[in-house]
């Protein structure tokens, strides 16, 4: 008898603990909210465009200079192109560097170009 009421305790202990905990626990990222939570964000002119159209160059407007830096990204089957780039385009770039490279998560072009 007192074991048949240890074991009924331990169980649930055991059916109650997992529902206490599953309750506290963060729910899962998917990647790309992980990404967007890393992602930094550009803006500046494109001045090339890949001959893959995988990849373009974006001259980077400085604050604190009068010099422009250039700034490679790549893109991948999630990119999101929200209209029409081209070279000249004034452009909003949303990326994340990865292992050396950026990938392009967003590119916007800007109006008034």
């Amino acid at each position: 008898m007192f074991r048949k009421i240890l074991l009924s305790s331990a169980l649930a202990a055991v059916m109650v603990c997992p529902a206490t905990f599953a309750a506290k626990l963060p729910a899962p990222q998917s990647q790309n909210q992980r990404q967007q939570a890393q992602a930094k964000t550009v803006a500046g002119t494109v001045t090339a465009i890949g001959s893959d159209r995988k990849s373009f160059t974006l001259n980077v407007d400085q604050q604190s200079s009068s010099k422009a830096r250039k700034m490679d990204f790549y893109i991948d089957r999630n990119t999101q192109v929200q209209g029409r780039v081209g070279v000249g385009t004034k452009a909003l770039v949303q990326y994340e560097p990865t292992g050396g490279r950026n990938l392009a998560l967003n590119v916007t072009p800007q109006a008034g170009q």
